[in-house]
């Protein structure tokens, strides 16, 4: 009878037949569950995935290489393509890049990440009004896209677009409350504007979440010193100095905290650099 039967790790016995039936249904699943890109493309896919592992190793020409040898095989394999417009971005060839994106988006028009990475490469070259339109395509396609939402918003603040940059700010926030840039960039707009208030609100929030964050502390330094509170903005400024002590920035700092300090009646002296109040 023990002739008939296999024992598993668990000391259970089961019929050889049950067993060998058993082998065989996952033997199927094994050759059933694929890769459809390998199954479709064959040899040309080994050849992407080749050409990916060296990109990812920043051996970019080899990886060219690897990418169009898949292309020989297959002259509408649209990953490839997506490969070599990375390829050319890493190189800081944009033109070239584009060139492989548009022939990516010609075989598959609703990949949002290559809408991204096109959009990229056309703000990188001066071409906003097409990044813009990429940007927005892939927030169509995925409208809780947050690196497509950001990078449209960089784009209109820059262009001067500011009610719809703030828009997607606060969009960015309420859809990922940890999203920092978003509340750096919001908090700039709103302290540019002097809406000191929302600037507040905006830049504590920040450095709540994020304490060593020095860009939000100065922004908060910032939006206290314009909004005449020169005490919570000596603090802040403060801070600024103990996070990020050679910032392009801090020399403003210190001539702002001096002169804070005056407006206060105080004096402030230098000790190795250092700022010291003298009581």
């Amino acid at each position: 009878m023990k002739s008939h039967e296999q024992v598993n790790e668990a000391g259970l016995r089961y019929p050889s037949k049950l067993v060998a039936a058993l082998n065989k249904f996952t033997g199927g699943l094994a050759t059933e569950v694929h890769n459809p890109l390998s199954k479709k493309y064959g040899r040309a896919y080994d050849y992407l995935i080749s050409a990916d592992a060296l990109r990812y190793k920043e051996d970019i020409e080899a990886a060219m290489t690897k990418y169009n040898q898949a292309l020989a095989l297959h002259g509408n394999f649209t990953e490839a393509y997506t490969g070599l417009g990375k390829c050319f971005r890493r190189k800081g060839d944009n033109m070239g890049a584009i060139k492989y994106f548009k022939l990516a988006l010609n075989g598959n028009p609703f990949d949002k990440e290559v809408h991204v990475d096109i959009a990229k490469c056309y703000n990188e070259a001066g071409y906003l009004e097409s990044s813009m339109k990429h940007y927005r395509r892939a927030i169509k396609l995925d409208p809780d896209f947050l690196e497509a939402k950001f990078g449209l918003a960089l784009i209109l603040e820059l262009s001067g677009e500011i009610d719809e940059a703030i828009t997607l700010y606060k969009a960015i926030i309420q859809l990922d409350e940890d999203f920092l840039p978003a509340y750096n960039n919001l908090g700039s707009i709103y302290l540019r504007q002097g809406i000191f208030k929302e600037s507040e609100i905006i830049f504590k929030d920040l450095v709540r979440r994020a304490p060593d964050f020095s860009r939000g502390h100065l922004g908060l330094a910032l939006t206290l010193d314009k909004s005449s509170q020169p005490k919570f903005a000596i603090d802040a400024y403060y801070r600024v100095l103990e996070l990020k002590k050679n910032s392009r920035n801090t020399g403003f700092i210190k001539r702002r905290i001096v002169a804070l300090n005056k407006d206060l009646g105080r004096s402030v002296t230098r000790k190795n650099t250092t700022l010291v109040l003298v009581k």
